[in-house]
């Protein structure tokens, strides 16, 4: 009736939007310093349904997307800064992958993932660095970065829906920070490799060593210093080699295979050679049997 008549939009709409502003205004300031994000964030989820649902109830269909779009401004857009610096380090440690999405998906609906997206790769940095410059803990380093990127890799295929500019950024991350000390993370990665195809690493099967190989590939793409790591990784497999503790000759050959995919015959011509020296039998990927 007020549509047909003129006046809903003066008379109904304008004042309803203010005064909605002003209620959710005033509940976004309360909210945000009672709750913690999780919660804060469900909260909103919950109001944005609800004012969904009453304008489908008791409202002209036109009011809809400003009366979201009022609550959306109010309890999201002017707190995404706090939002992220109250909760979003809390999340990503706990692995949260549900609140995680719910916050991706609601910063998604005022133009926030931008701001979502740095706070990532600080956070990427930020921890990242704790791993890799904390030299008492070297012996551990290879074994954090794989765990850590894996948690990554989860959160980006489960919470922020596999963006790509949000992987680009877990890459750029991690090859920052895989490259804060100079050769360290290229000889822990080749003598981590070492350790997991010497003989005596029981309990593993080929299935699971092959996977182990594939992630720590991922590391070394990251690696700037790919010679440093030629050099240590050659050492180690001669000594494999020749002394017989290689736990897998299948799983060396399929390593060098992996490296000269990545870095052409060049950089894996001298460790095809050993297997030359070694068997006096040409080195041909997977399909030779030593």
């Amino acid at each position: 009736m007020f549509t047909a008549l003129g006046i809903y939009l003066e008379s109904f709409e304008k004042p309803f939007l203010e005064c909605t502003s002003e209620f959710y205004a005033a509940e976004g300031m309360k909210y945000m310093q009672q709750s913690d994000v999780p919660d804060y964030l469900k909260h909103v989820e919950i109001r944005l349904h609800e004012e969904h649902e009453r304008c489908l109830l008791y409202l002209d269909a036109s009011t809809r997307k400003p009366l979201v779009a009022t609550a959306e401004r109010q309890l999201l857009e002017r707190h995404i800064s706090a939002i992220l610096d109250k909760g979003f380090m809390m999340l990503m440690d706990g692995n949260r992958i549900e609140d995680l999405q719910r916050m991706y998906l609601l910063f998604s609906r005022v133009n926030a993932l931008e701001s979502l997206r740095q706070a990532l790769s600080s956070y990427i940095r930020r921890t990242g660095q704790g791993i890799v410059m904390d030299e008492e803990k070297d012996k551990d380093m290879v074994s954090c970065l794989l765990e850590f990127k894996a948690s990554l890799d989860t959160i980006w295929e489960e919470s922020f829906s596999r963006n790509e500019a949000f992987c680009n950024t877990i890459k750029d991350a991690f090859e920052h920070l895989i490259n804060l000390r100079q050769n360290r993370p290229a000889e822990l990665i080749a003598k981590f490799l070492d350790e997991k195809l010497r003989a005596g690493n029981k309990g593993t099967s080929e299935e699971e060593l092959e996977g182990t190989l594939d992630k720590v590939l991922v590391l070394f793409r990251f690696i700037q210093g790919k010679d440093v790591f030629e050099a240590f990784y050659k050492k180690d497999l001669a000594k494999r080699l020749l002394l017989g503790k290689s736990a897998s000759i299948d799983a060396e050959k399929s390593m060098i295979t992996k490296l000269k995919t990545e870095c052409g015959s060049q950089f894996t011509n001298k460790l095809e050679g050993m297997f030359k020296v070694c068997f006096f039998v040409p080195f041909n990927g997977l399909v030779q049997e030593l």
